[in-house]
């Protein structure tokens, strides 16, 4: 593969990555995270390689019946032996870390990163006669961990999202401006060293693709949010009239070309930000430290950060972790049981 391209995960329901792989691994990871007696981070991934080894022993068995011809044709172009073996592994992997329970580290992780701008966002909130309630006096106390702070929440503590948000944008703007690519790398989780490297081709390749695309859409990002935003305001709201079928029929069509060209191009940039942000992050690559798997969530975030009104940011990311997760058990050719036994070393 040209190493040089975001190394994306393999369509849903295709020959590499099919529907009953899928919804085993769903399942095992399904099952660990419902058993809190799994309380350590490898007590969970091994509970999850053991039920997925047993799970698709019973999907393998319950395939389709050889005498259908078609079930024989999707067979035949399953991957097989060592292939399937690390497909089950990199499937289960990045269910696993797609299902951590993140969202207040992307706070703290932005918080830490920026502390003076927090600061000033807060009184910005507190000035703005817009904002009925002042922020919370909790969140300027940078001691307490805002999982601390909103273990009671919600309703979270007020000025949270203004904070967050302001120093998203802000970091987002000095990644994109950064040949590093790296909006948070003071941020990092583990001692790394300093500078981080320079972005690697296809980061700086995923970027071009990315504005290339925006650039040649249809319609503009404003235009395109707009045109939805308006659509399902018109289906929601009884007292708007219903659109016309030309209104639909435009919809539908903007939906398709920013389908076909934007979000593959998104998906391939947050991808290689995680990818970068991991591999500079990470104090032992052979790890998958909880740290750095939230630290390289946020980067790749912020990655497509300007897009979270066009499309699902959070859909972006997770696709963009769990690429990482097939192509690392790929590269290690790494099974299940493989998988179990290295995830003993974190």
């Amino acid at each position: 593969m040209d190493r040089t391209a975001p190394r994306i995960l393999p369509t849903f329901d295709s020959p590499t990555r099919p529907r009953w792989l899928v919804e085993t691994a769903k399942e095992a990871a399904s099952a660990s995270f419902a058993d809190y007696s799994q309380t350590g981070w490898f007590d969970k991934v091994a509970f999850a390689s053991d039920k997925m080894l047993a799970l698709s022993a019973q999907a393998s068995s319950c395939r389709p019946p050889i005498f259908d011809p078609k079930a024989v044709r999707l067979l035949d172009a399953e991957p097989t032996g060592g292939e399937h073996s690390v497909a089950l592994a990199g499937e289960l992997l990045g269910e696993m870390v797609g299902r951590l329970s993140v969202s207040s580290e992307y706070d703290e992780l932005c918080r830490s990163a920026y502390p003076v701008l927090w600061d000033m966002a807060l009184d910005e909130c507190a000035n703005d006669p817009d904002i009925p309630e002042a922020p919370d006096q909790i969140l300027y106390d940078h001691s307490i961990r805002l999982s601390e702070a909103c273990k009671d929440g919600p309703p979270w503590p007020s000025g949270l999202h203004y904070a967050s948000h302001a120093v998203m944008e802000f970091a987002h703007h000095a990644s994109a401006y950064s040949s590093l690519g790296l909006g948070l790398a003071h941020a990092a989780p583990v001692p790394v060293v300093w500078p981080p490297p320079d972005a690697p081709p296809a980061l700086a390749s995923a970027r071009r693709t990315l504005n290339e695309a925006l650039e040649t859409a249809p319609l503009s990002e404003d235009q395109y949010t707009a045109k939805l935003h308006a659509y399902l305001t018109a289906s929601d709201n009884p007292n708007l009239p219903d659109p016309t079928v030309a209104e639909t029929d435009q919809v539908a069509a903007a939906l398709r070309d920013w389908n076909d060209t934007v979000i593959p191009a998104a998906r391939g940039l947050a991808t290689a930000t995680y990818a970068h942000a991991w591999e500079w992050a990470s104090a032992d690559q052979n790890r998958w430290d909880l740290g750095v798997i939230v630290y390289a969530h946020t980067e790749a975030f912020l990655s497509v950060h300007h897009l979270r009104q066009a499309t699902d940011a959070y859909d972006l990311i997770d696709a963009a972790c769990r690429s990482h997760a097939w192509w690392w058990c790929h590269d290690r050719g790494l099974d299940v049981s493989s998988l179990r036994e290295v995830a003993s070393t974190w």
